[in-house]
């Protein structure tokens, strides 16, 4: 999180993801974000759990084990962690194919191998709106230059504003969508934020608003960035957990 800070207040609905690839030689690699929206259920973005048609440059999604962790600001200690069971992709995600005319759908669900014990968090009750006050959290990169290879260990955060959607039509925002502010013209998510939250405080409660999903410069906090609106996907999450629905929102 380029120009975040160190995360204060109850964030342990906060969930950090490593994997395992015995066959490539990786053990505890730091992944995306998420947020705990169940107690059996993390929140992050399809792309953190899915494989971009055509590429070869990263180990495929079936040869990874994936583990969340919650209840603590160290991505690498403390609070509870859990094995992903299974992984639910929104039917809706075809890589961002068709954006911005057709909704990009980038949300997927983890099931956890057991319930937690920490608190989920609340899902907002309506869509994010412009001027709308929103703080992102994440473990990813916070050097300008995007560097990835010493991750903050601490849970960073950065206190931002939601845009009017065309702020963020370079980066084709869709549907279900909001656009996030990069204060300053320098800071935002970097590698390693994907499916990160952004948190909105309604009166004095935090509650989910999105979860990170791309933007449209090549380096962190260059351009404003896209997140997928958790409200609008409210009937789905629900859906999905009750195990009653694969439909889309």
């Amino acid at each position: 999180m380029v120009g975040g800070s160190a995360a204060t207040g109850d964030t342990s609905w906060v969930a950090s993801m490593v994997y395992d690839a015995p066959a490539y030689g990786r053990f505890a690699a730091p992944w995306c974000g998420g947020a705990l929206v169940f107690r059996s259920w993390v929140v992050t973005n399809a792309h953190c759990v899915t494989d971009m048609p055509g590429d070869t440059t990263h180990i495929p999604v079936s040869a990874r084990t994936f583990t969340v962790r919650v209840g603590s600001k160290d991505r690498t200690r403390g609070g509870e962690t859990a094995r992903v069971v299974e992984i639910k992709v929104h039917p809706g995600w075809q890589w961002a194919a068709g954006a911005p005319e057709q909704p990009v759908d980038d949300i997927a669900l983890l099931k956890l191998d057991h319930p937690v014990t920490v608190q989920p968090i609340q899902l907002a009750g309506h869509t994010a709106r412009p001027g709308d006050r929103a703080t992102l959290y994440g473990w990813g990169a916070d050097q300008p230059d995007g560097d990835t290879s010493n991750l903050p260990v601490r849970l960073q955060q950065l206190r931002t504003t939601v845009l009017a959607p065309e702020r963020c039509a370079d980066a084709g925002q869709s549907a279900g969508e909001i656009c996030t502010n990069n204060p300053h013209g320098t800071d935002g998510p970097g590698g390693g934020d994907s499916g990160g939250p952004a948190v909105a405080l309604v009166d004095g409660v935090p509650q989910l608003v999105g979860t990170c999903s791309r933007a449209a410069a090549q380096y962190p906090g260059v351009s404003p960035t896209v997140y997928t609106s958790a409200p609008d996907f409210r009937t789905w999450l629900y859906d999905t957990a009750r195990g009653t629905s694969a439909a889309a929102a």
